[in-house]
């Protein structure tokens, strides 16, 4: 019977580096000691480092799978160190053997609490033959491996929590997480703030000429456009707003790179071919741009409220068009007038006052 292939694992020993080579460094440096019908790994790198900074450099250079700590060298500095990266450790575990030679000649009470305590996987003392020894490294690197799973599937749940499964783009709960904090950042005065609404035109005549597994085709083809051509930039944030509805949340100083960013996508989108079993189809979006000044202290909301009215107006105006505000209060969302609106021209002007013509 084909025996499973063996796990790779890297192996970092805190211990002493002067003298004879210590009983940690032969368990691990000697093949006979795991490659065993009964090992799951295979050892293919073995470090070791004293105990502080040193060890700390040396983990973060070869993320190793397993530690071994000379608690005998080590002591409360190598118990910090596992505390630490247990500390800062995401998306995989670092299987931690605590081991002393001398404690098994002396009052050993509390030892094995104060490992777990601070992040250890287990404490082997002196008594523990080799055999003993690989046993029950083998159980620590089987249980940082079903860790390590556990976190991937963790994490793939996240991320689907999180995700429009239609567009691949951020669902209105992770967009309402990531949102609050650029809120927060713009109230701080850190940056200004502006939102993009987009909603396709006439996209009901999809449905009802094509199907709606055309149309979600689109919804979706439209999605992956925004979120891999490069036009949001590195600090912007895209999200499904629902239906054929779309927002993008942009930190910057300037109202004229977030209309910018809203033409840009205009522009994709037009000039977009979408086909799909028979159907070929080309359409356009109409938008709605509204930003804030750094410092801004008002409703988290009405930012958001002032790109959907404006999304509305471009929609009135005759669609496939980039609409956009100030927004400044006072306002009153249902009449919003030349003190607030601004259009391709005046918002690259430098006066406080935007100006734009048949409000």
């Amino acid at each position: 019977m084909k025996q499973p292939s063996k796990k790779s694992m890297k192996v970092l020993i805190i211990e002493s580096t002067e003298g004879a080579p210590s009983r940690l460094w032969s368990i691990f440096a000697d093949p006979r000691h795991y490659n065993n019908p009964d090992s799951l790994y295979r050892i293919d790198h073995v470090v070791s480092a004293s105990a502080g900074d040193k060890a700390l450099e040396v983990f973060n250079k070869l993320h190793p799978d397993l530690v071994v700590v000379d608690l005998d060298h080590g002591g409360d500095d190598a118990c910090r160190f596992c505390q630490d990266v247990r500390n800062h450790e995401k998306d995989r575990h670092t299987g931690f053997v605590f081991y002393s030679q001398k404690m098994q000649n002396e009052n050993a009470d509390g030892v094995f609490e104060k490992v777990l305590e601070h992040g250890g996987d287990d404490f082997i003392d002196g008594k523990a033959s080799d055999r003993e020894f690989v046993a029950r490294v083998n159980s620590v690197f089987r249980f940082k491996v079903m860790a390590d799973r556990l976190r991937a599937v963790n994490h793939r749940l996240k991320m689907l929590s999180l995700t429009d499964e239609l567009t691949g783009l951020s669902n209105m709960r992770a967009f309402n997480i990531d949102y609050q904090k650029l809120i927060k950042a713009c109230r701080k005065g850190h940056c200004g703030l502006g939102v993009i609404m987009l909603d396709l035109d006439h996209f009901k005549s999809i449905n009802d000429s094509a199907s709606h597994l055309v149309g979600s085709f689109v919804i979706g083809e439209v999605g992956r456009l925004i979120a891999h051509s490069g036009v949001l930039g590195k600090d912007a944030m895209a999200a499904r707003y629902g239906g054929d509805e779309y927002i993008v949340c942009v930190p910057s100083d300037s109202v004229a790179v977030v209309w910018d960013i809203a033409e840009r996508i205009q522009d994709l989108v037009m000039r977009s071919v979408f086909k799909k079993e028979q159907y070929t189809i080309k359409l356009t979006g109409s938008f709605g741009v509204a930003w804030v000044d750094p410092g801004f202290d008002g409703k988290s909301d009405d930012l958001i409220k002032g790109a959907d009215v404006m999304l509305y107006r471009s929609k009135r105006h005759g669609r496939n068009m980039v609409s956009g505000m100030i927004l400044r209060y006072p306002i009153d969302f249902n009449h919003v007038g030349r003190p607030h609106l601004v259009d391709r021209d005046t918002c690259r002007d430098n006066h406080n006052i935007p100006r734009i013509h048949n409000a």
